[in-house]
């Protein structure tokens, strides 16, 4: 796909997401906690709940590396699955906050954008990646090995890794 097809598809998916993002609401009280060893040896990770309002911490590394934590979080069910991740959760597809992290799920795969602290900009028409399961009375949505390239053509791809609790979920 061509790096402007992929970019129009990005428009049309994160638009997707802003109206399932603004259907009807509860607020789940967030409780940050960490996601479990899932038998694979990998280490628990905590996420700090953003009073209530769900965080992500991500890391990302490749052709550019660094992390970021944002503390609101929203999220979109459907059917009992994650659809859509907004972070942070007052995220605007024109004007992208810096950083922040956008997602819509189709099946095992998703949508995905990010943008670093310092503007630059990464997105996947269909990356595998991102699951989310819900922990009691929290969404937890685990990022592993999720691939994304540049928007930027001179940029490199960057590989993201984290933990998002969700905040505010839409949906059911």
């Amino acid at each position: 796909m061509s790096r402007s097809r992929a970019l129009s598809f990005s428009v049309v998916a994160l638009a997707a997401a802003g109206v399932v993002l603004t259907g009807c609401s509860s607020d789940d009280g967030g409780s940050g906690k960490g996601v479990p060893d899932d038998g694979t040896g990998k280490a628990t990770v905590s996420v700090p709940d953003g009073d209530g309002k769900g965080a992500a911490k991500l890391h990302y590394s490749g052709g550019k590396s660094g992390e970021f934590t944002i503390e609101s979080v929203r999220c979109a069910v459907m059917d009992g699955k994650l659809a859509a991740i907004t972070a942070p959760d007052s995220a605007d597809s024109s004007t992208p906050a810096k950083p922040s992290f956008t997602a819509v799920m189709s099946g095992d795969k998703a949508m995905t954008t990010l943008t670093t602290k310092d503007g630059a900009s990464y997105l996947h028409a269909s990356a595998p990646g991102i699951s989310g399961s819900r922990s009691g009375d929290t969404w937890v949505v685990t990022v592993a090995g999720l691939k994304l390239g540049p928007t930027d053509p001179s940029g490199e791809s960057i590989t993201v890794d984290g933990v998002i609790t969700c905040g505010t979920v839409s949906g059911g």
